[in-house]
């Protein structure tokens, strides 16, 4: 079962699914209307598998017990944004015993979804939270990394998106919640305070040329620090394709900070932003991914048409999905598989690349 499966990512998931054999489909939105049109259309291009459209929502008291009665084998949670949610969704999987994914990149949301993990394990169901470019892809590269390497002492990891990515309310709300707000990343060994949207640099991109950028709050400035011992800097930074684009979140945060503004809490203003970002049609439509400076190492990740960057969480839960029904292969999974080339000066370059 797809929960929000008429979103961005939920859509994109269930139309790859469905191309299981033989598999099962649930569905879900708020709107059942929705669901039913969206399952049809999946359907009549898949007449192998059997696809249902269903009315839920996450948020209603009755919950847990709609989730009893479908008993779901695994549950795939794609309603953003994570930041200030809660569990329900995961725990109702485990209550019920359903297997769960989900694609937050909310940094509280995944660092904390540890505390799970003994009820998890009673319940006999596998938990998986940040199935999605960030902490997913972004800590899979680094696992690559860590064997071929003695020592990591920095991870610098940078996304520039196309501005016509689509993207929904549910991602423009996640990445304005925290414009402005103060939290800590690892530099020179020390927890540092800074804001989101700011600490703004020149990044250069291959194919995409120089962008501003501005620092984001992300799980994997949590994680990577647990993971990767020794390592003494670890941040990340969005490079949106438009500079006023950038330049303006960058003065919403400061606005923030200078209580100007209340931030996302100020719903009239935070409801006009979200619309006017998340259906502004001018732009291009190529991305790309970078890991830098893994000790003196660089990672790309390339697609040639960025609207697909986010469907990167699609191969992640495949290969989860694959793992946890027996399926023998995912198609997709092998083509990330990146490669290292050492230069002269003893430092290396790792690229991954796909074109969709």
């Amino acid at each position: 079962m797809v929960i929000g499966g008429t979103g961005q990512f939920g859509a994109r998931i269930s139309r790859r699914l469905a191309k299981l054999q033989s598999i099962e489909l649930l569905i879900s939105s708020r709107d059942q209307g929705r669901a039913e049109v969206l399952a049809q259309e999946i359907q009549s291009s898949n007449p192998n598998a059997t696809v249902s459209g269903i009315a839920l929502d996450q948020r209603s008291a009755d919950f847990e017990s709609d989730i009893k009665k479908l008993v779901p084998f695994i549950v795939i949670h794609t309603t953003g944004p994570y930041q200030g949610q809660d569990y329900r969704v995961a725990e109702a999987c485990i209550a019920v015993g359903s297997h769960y994914i989900d694609l937050a990149d909310g940094r509280q949301f995944v660092d904390n979804f540890k505390t799970l993990n003994d009820a998890a394990r009673r319940s006999g169901v596998l938990l998986v939270s940040g199935a999605s470019t960030l902490p997913g892809i972004s800590t899979a590269v680094i696992d690559v990394l860590k064997p071929k390497l003695n020592h990591i002492d920095g991870i610098e990891i940078s996304i520039a998106p196309a501005h016509q990515t689509p993207r929904g309310p549910g991602t423009v709300a996640a990445v304005l919640s925290y414009c402005g707000q103060p939290f800590r990343i690892l530099k020179d060994g020390n927890w540092q305070t800074i804001y989101g949207w700011q600490n703004m640099r020149v990044q250069k991109h291959p194919a995409l040329g120089r962008r501003l950028s501005g620092a984001c709050d992300v799980p994997d400035l949590s994680l990577l620090p647990e993971y990767v011992p020794g390592v003494k800097d670890v941040s990340f930074h969005a490079a949106l394709e438009a500079s006023w684009e950038q330049i303006s979140l960058w003065i919403m945060a400061w606005m923030t900070r200078l209580h100007v503004s209340r931030g996302t809490k100020s719903k009239p203003v935070t409801g006009m932003v979200v619309g006017f970002l998340a259906g502004i049609p001018i732009g291009a439509t190529a991305g790309w991914v970078r890991d830098t400076r893994v000790n003196q190492l660089t990672e790309e990740q390339s697609t040639r048409r960025g609207l697909r960057i986010g469907a990167v969480a699609g191969l992640v839960l495949g290969g989860l999905i694959g793992m946890l029904v027996r399926v023998e292969q995912w198609d997709d999974i092998s083509d990330w598989i990146p490669e290292v080339r050492a230069d002269d000066a003893g430092t290396a370059q790792v690229g991954i690349y796909r074109e969709w």
